[in-house]
């Protein structure tokens, strides 16, 4: 009998704990993201098209210090063709006040290059043209995509081929060694950038046409020194400077729209066909304000469940990672719009794109209550979200095209 008693007290245990399971019914928000967004909400349905669609240059667009940047040159019918050059300091560790190499005997400095992503072909194997040179005067503080530096032209540190394949996380560069003569210093840290300079690196023509984009913040995209302290000396020391966080650096791009379907025009109609393209390209303004006046005074007490903006793409090229939507301010300063600030935690497509239905949606519910309150909307600009260090661009349905960018809501009252 004890051993009877023994064996079905574990058994007795596991029903108890069972038992309230069957009674729960308390809401989740299991399975949340599994579903669409749209059908989370019940009642009626509306769409809202844009009166206004324009494509508008990106003419001022602040390229210092992201922890992403981008080099190379690419071309299409479409967009033309566009370059990216980069222009970084050669900095001292953060937590290094000074330096002395001034009397050291440099071996070899090794550029690396931490590569982010390949375009236009995530998969191939580029053979690269890679040019460093020295930068004839030092970086300031601030610098846009128009922006460019002078270089020395006595200071060519690398000119060459350099295969990168889709494998190679870090691409390494054996620099010339008449660099020494700018490494050579006895200084503080805020002297030896500025005695340093700098350096411009760019892919040249001489190469595969491309693009390859760079991390800065990792800790591999740097300048390598190997160094001896006596001519003695059969073992090398390494000396690390910082080529990304830490240091100044900007980003310049060229554009040249010369026989391109957009032209180069600081506006184009946005009709039948709407431009996205990074690296200082186009952005999409929209005005969605007719439509707004008109369903607020149609439906004054309504209740908005969900709006989502759907952007139909027409360009058959890589999609860009997300769409970002800002709203016009009359005094200039142009804020995302509140739906970006749950980007990341809500459910729902925010500007990614839906290969299912062949376009980017995003989330603009309380943007749109927003115009709804006010009875007018000033203007809604789109805007890619790594436009600094991506060239993936894309094409949108104009506001008067078959499949036309619009906002579809949901509503009751």
């Amino acid at each position: 009998m004890k051993r009877l008693t023994t064996l079905l007290l574990p058994v007795a245990a596991i029903l108890l704990c069972m038992l309230p399971c069957g009674c729960v019914d308390e809401e989740s928000t299991l399975g949340v993201n599994l579903v669409d967004s749209t059908t989370l909400y019940n009642g009626q349905t509306a769409t809202l098209t844009a009166d206004r669609a324009l494509s508008v240059r990106d003419d001022s667009l602040l390229t210092t210090n992201y922890s992403f940047g981008i080099i190379g040159n690419y071309n299409d019918a479409t967009f033309g063709r566009v370059s990216s050059i980069l222009y970084t300091q050669i900095a001292l560790d953060q937590n290094t006040a000074t330096i002395n190499l001034e009397s050291n005997i440099i071996d070899s400095v090794v550029l690396s290059l931490t590569r982010s992503t390949l375009y236009p072909d995530s998969t191939a194997t580029y053979n690269f043209h890679f040019e460093v040179m020295h930068l004839a005067e030092p970086l300031d503080t601030s610098y846009y995509s128009t922006d460019a530096l002078p270089v020395d032209p006595a200071g060519l540190y690398f000119d060459g081929d350099v295969r990168v394949s889709p494998t190679d996380t870090v691409i390494r560069l054996k620099l010339d060694n008449s660099i020494a003569s700018i490494l050579n210093q006895s200084a503080s840290a805020d002297e030896f950038a500025r005695n340093a300079k700098g350096l411009r690196i760019r892919l040249t023509d001489a190469g595969d046409e491309g693009m390859l984009g760079i991390n800065f913040d990792a800790t591999k995209t740097c300048l390598t020194v190997y160094h001896r302290y006596d001519p003695a000396d059969t073992v090398d020391a390494v000396y690390t400077f910082l080529m990304g966080t830490g240091t100044s650096r900007f980003t310049q791009f060229v554009h040249d729209y010369t026989g391109s379907t957009t032209g180069g025009a600081d506006s184009l109609d946005g009709s039948t066909a709407l431009y996205l393209e990074p690296l200082g390209g186009y952005n999409i303004l929209l005005s969605f304000n007719n439509a707004v006046r008109a369903f607020a005074e149609a439906h004054p007490t309504a209740i908005l469940h969900h709006a989502e903006l759907l952007m139909p793409v027409t360009y058959t090229g890589r999609q860009p990672d997300r769409i970002l939507a800002l709203s016009k301010k009359s005094e200039g300063n142009d804020v995302y719009i509140d739906d970006l600030i749950d980007i990341y935690t809500l459910a729902g497509f925010d500007g990614t794109y839906d290969e299912a239905r062949g376009c980017f949606r995003l989330r603009v519910t309380q943007h749109v209550q927003g115009m709804l309150r006010q009875k007018s909307d000033p203007g809604t600009l789109l805007v890619l979200n790594s436009r600094r260090s991506d060239a993936c661009r894309t094409i949108i349905g104009g506001s008067a095209s078959a499949d036309p960018v619009r906002i579809e809501i949901t509503y009751s009252e």
